[in-house]
């Protein structure tokens, strides 16, 4: 049944939905609206969403000194508590913002950079993706999204994780990378045939992390699922990837028309310790994950990577 429609003041791309904790009535939507010089970022209160209310409460965006190819917000994350936003800018990179004006509900917040323009942390390629913090733990996990293609930011190698410290916020730090070998190597590239490299996604994609555990759905890699125990040496332990249809109606140029028929796609949801995930070419998969730290998992009534909706927030 349709509750309610909200058409934004501007295109949104992605959004994280925070609650209040403090308060379960009142809830805001963080939306990431790419291409806009006017602002990257729109916040709309939706807590009188039922009524068809919807209050556009902020709005945020920045001039970069040192542009890149494509400095555009492509997604974010929220604290638990509503004071932090922490930014995947594409080409423009990873930093942080304080939100805590928004998590008050004061009136005309202002949101304001905790981490210097200079500061930010950048890295070769399409740039971040996703950001998602980890829980209890002053870490941030980012995923670069990288096409089947050719160019400087499509094809092989595509696209992996950054682990990052975020305990000095004004200046955070790359910890390490997770990649999936063979395919994240650039040596790999040689050998790849180039009907993989344009028609397949070795690509990370969407997180959900709990505290020691990264759940990361990587396309044609399927579900990553790797320890951040040690967050200088993040280790694989488990994966899944299914078995593909046969056939479906429409190929997607550049992630299934070549040998991989795989997407994986959603970002991973718990509930009840079990893991929901989609591929967006095969459907729905329901996982049961047993390895390292698999209460982190099992104890969870829900967790996922773009909401603060979670039991274990």
């Amino acid at each position: 049944m349709l509750v309610s429609t909200y058409h934004p003041l501007r295109t949104p791309h992605e959004f994280f939905l925070w609650q209040d904790p403090n308060d379960p009535r009142r809830a805001l939507l963080y939306l990431s609206t790419p291409g806009y010089f006017g602002g990257s970022l729109l916040v709309t209160d939706i807590s009188s969403a039922r009524e068809g209310v919807f209050r556009e409460v902020a709005s945020w965006s920045t001039a970069f000194p040192d542009p890149g190819t494509n400095d555009d917000l492509h997604s974010l994350s929220v604290s638990p508590d509503g004071t932090r936003a922490y930014l995947a800018f594409l080409t423009a990179g990873f930093f942080v913002l304080d939100t805590s004006v928004l998590a008050k509900g004061l009136p005309a917040p202002a949101i304001r950079l905790v981490t210097p323009l200079a500061n930010r942390v950048r890295w070769p390629g399409a740039g971040p993706h996703s950001a998602v913090k980890v829980p209890g733990r002053d870490l941030v996990l980012t995923t670069d999204e990288v096409y089947g293609g050719i160019g400087p930011d499509a094809g092989c190698p595509w696209g992996w994780v950054h682990l990052i410290d975020v305990s000095d916020e004004p200046s955070p730090q790359i910890v390490s990378e997770y990649r999936v070998t063979p395919y994240n190597e650039e040596a790999y590239c040689d050998e790849v045939s180039g009907e993989r490299n344009v028609g397949s996604s070795f690509s990370s994609h969407n997180p959900t992390v709990t505290e020691h555990l990264a759940l990361v759905t990587w396309h044609s890699a399927g579900l990553q699922l790797f320890s951040t125990s040690d967050p200088a040496r993040p280790t694989q332990l488990a994966a899944f990837v299914p078995e593909p249809l046969s056939s479906v109606a429409t190929e997607d140029p550049a992630l299934s028309s070549g040998p991989d028929q795989v997407v994986m796609w959603s970002y991973p949801i718990i509930q009840d310790g079990l893991i929901y995930v989609v591929d967006i070419r095969n459907g729905l998969y329901v996982l049961k994950y047993h390895g390292p730290d698999e209460g982190e998992v099992a104890s969870t009534g829900f967790l996922e990577g773009n909401s603060n909706l979670s039991d274990g927030s």
